[in-house]
């Protein structure tokens, strides 16, 4: 049962949207300076994601349930054990973005001061430590030092290796808003995708693999010979101009050299150097193209110069924006849940450990960093790390080269896994299974992108034995001897302390500080209202616009400008391709799609989220498919270049996309567990890491590309039987009209299927089945007796078989299980097509057809009109590029009348 009126944060992306519960809903919250009541598409299935279809309820053990003691005692002896063998650096764990600070806080001090290991890293190595390390290197300090107010009041906003409008919706509305509100601002994407982000662009650059450091040296070098840059800023706030200006006047970042290796056109390059030297402000916005790099930290730091060198920096309506990924990333930072971080934002030096010691009064303090996610778990499988507690994160899946993760967690001594579910790929290797608190039933703090500080409050009671993580470490910490360190009474004892801990940091440069929060009283820590931080003082001048300099948190308290070389003479795109006279090699990118999150443990069981992509999908172009032999709709290989053993291999689904460039394919990170384990991606990623954030390089693998002919395709409605073999297999969650959850199986093998082999092992079973024979195929329409005298049977599953792709409309078929058995239904649903349209808005399930058809019907001549009547584009707007298009498309269908 949900509370009423509870105010909380959304659990997605690094938005930090509010939310508040009503009735059965969970709606935006309006008073929330982030997202003022707006909601993307997965904000607004919040309640509906809460219905888990197998939650984990109970500690397991070895897969048998016990009581909490139990575990608790087992993990204590193990680490304990473990350390008196092997010292407390074989003890290793591995946090996520979706725990929230006081999580993070009590795992982290656990970690790096009790036990005395510093190899504890987090998801956000992923996704946000060449950021980190570039923030790092230029301001002494993990700043983001930008407001979403900037984007408001900005004249020119670039989003660099971000799909905004699906990844950050209601950040990417906000700037939708601002060019509404003013139409002189200009945007600009660079990107090598045309996303739904570029399309509503005003110059997209669609540069080649990696080649965003010559961009921007170029563009420092255009505004230097243009005499655009701000010298006097760059003389009274910055250090390092003169060797950043001998790297950049370098041939290769003339306009004309850049243009070739980055591929853009010279005049389109021209167009973006020339708007960033008229705009009096801008805002660069960047993602995971840009970390996700082998060069990902000096990408970053190529943006940041170009920002420091023009004097966009430090004023409203300027700077460069990292924007994080997951709920608390930037919580986890400022705990120091990276491995190369102790805590608040502090290293490994002599004086921090000293401070941090003596606050924690820990015994057994780390000294050095630790190993960061790729080494974490190399460093498992050479037996150097002998027990992982892993939380709230799937690395089976979200890791590079998850084969080899697979094989770590299957030989390492003893894996500890907490989480909601027993279902996540990483849950199967599990020693110790422990059941933590999902969102709405755990209470924390959370930061967001913009360094916003809001709660995540319960309102509903957590089931089973379900405990918070911050409680669950507690109590192993407490079995370790730790107790009175760690005799915590709630989430804001926990908040408390780190506030006071980020004290330290006061007599110091560095600007995390929230310790007049140490003395929160209970009530205010219940009635927090969101805060940006700093919180002690003023900002400097880093954050907001001042008439003082800003000042950094360097020794000398000035930005730094870092040199940063281009990469390109190494990138796939100039070496990979030239090489290859097959044509089958390929840059491979990968990302999210709009409507799913991670590995889909809390979206891939919500109907409404299932539809945008319903199977696992390569992105192609199709002239390079025709190359290599690929036909939309069928199967294809994807392996790694580096395959280990021909393990690192996977099947997806060709879908052809004309606005991929040749040189690359596209395939989201989100299928996992039943819903495509089969096919999960970075079975096929295995990469470099940046050499100075340790993240890996995601969007750049080098795969090998095979055409792959199924000899039998299958689709159940229900699972799929047991006699079969296959080598694909997907899963789609489905609602159908009697608001009935179903799903939908769609698989192949690549042997041919016996169809009497089938039948005669199917006869043995206590189902009834009746085969229907099809033109393309044959179905088995699985049937059971009710005790119903209206009805005699029901039907509990369809199953269809084909040696070809299976051309019948699903939504016809859902709608007839758990429906009356007539044979007339069943043979006309069996007969009906599909229609081939397209899902465009997931917030009001508005397709292509139903676009074209409201505007032939009613000869709506406007785009206005058509989003008043089905509503598509007025929730997060994420849909509106594809709105607009399928709008102007189907105008001409409108037939016209000749006077």
């Amino acid at each position: 049962m949900i509370s009423q009126g509870i105010k909380s944060a959304c659990p997605y992306c690094g938005v930090g949207c509010g939310v508040v519960t009503k009735q059965s809903e969970i709606i935006g919250d309006v008073s929330h300076p982030t997202n003022r009541g707006a909601l993307c598409v997965k904000g607004s299935s919040l309640a509906a994601s809460m219905s888990q279809p197998n939650r984990l309820l109970y500690p397991q053990i070895k897969g048998e349930v016990v009581e909490w003691d139990q575990a608790t005692s087992q993990i204590a002896e193990t680490i304990s054990r473990v350390i008196a063998e092997s010292g407390p650096e074989a003890i290793g764990m591995y946090l996520s973005g979706q725990l929230l600070t006081e999580d993070y806080y009590v795992a982290n001090k656990l970690m790096k001061g009790f036990i005395g290991s510093s190899h504890v890293d987090t998801n956000s190595r992923l996704c946000m430590a060449s950021a980190v390390a570039a923030h790092n290197r230029a301001f002494g300090e993990d700043i983001v030092a930008t407001n979403y107010s900037d984007l408001d009041n900005t004249d020119l906003i670039v989003l660099v290796g971000s799909n905004l409008a699906w990844t950050h919706p209601i950040v990417f509305k906000r700037i939708q808003q601002a060019k509404k509100q003013n139409p002189l601002l200009k945007i600009v994407v660079i990107d090598p995708r045309k996303t739904a982000t570029a399309e509503q662009a005003d110059l997209h650059l669609a540069l080649a693999n990696d080649t965003d450091i010559d961009i921007y040296n170029g563009l420092i070098r255009y505004l230097i010979e243009n005499n655009a840059i701000d010298r006097d800023f760059i003389a009274q706030v910055t250090e390092g101009f003169d060797a950043l200006q001998q790297e950049v006047m370098k041939d290769k970042y003339s306009l004309l050299e850049v243009s070739r290796s980055s591929g853009i056109a010279i005049e389109q390059l021209a167009t973006f150097y020339q708007w960033m030297k008229e705009a009096p402000r801008a805002v660069t916005v960047f993602c995971q193209g840009v970390n996700q790099a082998s060069c990902g930290t000096d990408k970053a730091n190529s943006i940041i110069n170009s920002h420091l060198v023009s004097g966009k920096m430090a004023k409203q309506g300027c700077g460069p924006f990292s924007i994080t990924g997951q709920p608390n990333a930037m919580g986890g930072r400022e705990v120091g849940g990276l491995a190369n971080q102790l805590a608040v934002h502090r290293g490994f030096d002599e004086t921090s450990i000293s401070q941090v010691k003596a606050f924690w009064q820990a015994p057994n303090i780390a000294t050095t960093a630790g190993h960061k996610a790729v080494d974490l778990f190399k460093s498992v499988e050479n037996g150097d790390i002998r027990v992982l507690w892993i939380m709230a994160t799937n690395p089976v899946i979200s890791m590079p080269d998850n084969e080899q993760v697979r094989r770590v967690l299957e030989k390492c001594e003893y894996v500890i896994v907490s989480d909601i579910t027993p279902e996540s790929d990483t849950a199967a290797y599990a020693d110790c299974l422990l059941p933590a608190a999902a969102w709405g039933e755990k209470s924390g703090m959370v930061t967001n992108s913009e360094r916003m500080m809001s709660r995540q409050r319960a309102f509903t009671a957590m089931p089973g034995e379900v405990k918070a993580d911050w409680q669950i470490i507690c109590d192993v910490a407490k079995q370790l001897g730790f107790s009175k360190a760690f005799d915590y009474q709630s989430e804001a004892d926990i908040f408390r302390e780190h506030a006071a801990l980020s004290g330290i940091n006061n007599s110091t440069d560095l600007l995390f500080d929230i310790s007049c929060l140490a003395l929160l009283s209970d009530d205010d820590y219940q009635t927090w209202q969101p805060q940006q931080w700093p919180l002690n003082s003023t900002s400097n001048g880093v954050f907001e616009q001042h008439n003082d300099l800003p000042l950094f948190s360097t020794p000398t308290r000035k930005a730094q400008l870092v040199v940063t070389p281009s990469p390109t003479e190494n990138t796939l795109s100039n070496v990979m391709l030239a090489q290859d006279s097959s044509q089958s090699i390929f840059w491979l990118n990968t990302g999210r799609q709009r409507d799913q999150w991670h590995t889909m443990t809390r979206t891939g069981h919500v109907p409404v989220l299932a539809q945008s992509e319903v199977e696992p999908s390569l992105y192609i172009h199709p002239t390079c498919a025709k190359h290599v032999g690929l036909v939309d709709g069928d199967f294809v290989c994807i392996e790694s270049l580096e395959s280990y053993q021909g393990l690192n291999k996977h099947l997806a689904r060709v879908v052809f996309d004309s606005t991929l460039s040749q040189q690359q394919v596209f395939m989201s990170m989100h299928w996992a567990g039943k819903y495509g384990a089969k096919s999960a991606i970075n079975q096929s990623v295995i990469v470099a890491c940046d050499p100075i954030s340790g993240q890996p390089s995601f969007k750049s693998a080098q795969v090998k590309l095979t055409p792959i002919s199924m000899e039998f395709h299958g689709v159940s409605l229900g699972d799929i039987p047991a006699q079969l073999d296959y080598e694909y297999a997907s899963f789609q969650t489905y609602q159908n009209a009697h608001y009935q959850q179903k799903g939908i199986w769609r698989y192949a093998g690549m042997a041919c299927l016996d169809k009497t082999a089938l039948l005669r092992s199917l006869s043995g079973s206590k189902q009834q089945y009746l085969l229907v024979e099809q033109k393309w195929g044959f179905a088995l329409v699985q049937l059971a007796k009710v005790i119903n005298p209206d009805v005699k049977l029901n039907i509990t599953a369809i199953h269809l078989f084909s040696n070809q792709p299976i051309n019948v409309d699903m939504t016809t078929l859902v709608n007839s299980v758990n429906q009356p058995f007539v044979m007339t239904d069943v043979l006309e649903a069996l007969g009906c097509q599909h229609s081939k349209q397209t899902l465009v808005c997931s917030c009001f399930q508005i397709t292509d057809l139903m676009i074209e058809q409201a505007i032939v019907t009613n000869n709506i001549t406007s785009l206005s009109d058509l989003t008043k009547q089905l509503k598509c584009g007025t929730n997060c707007g994420t849909c509106l590029p594809q709105v607009e298009r399928h709008f102007f498309e189907s105008q001409q269908l409108i037939p016209t009348v000749q006077l």
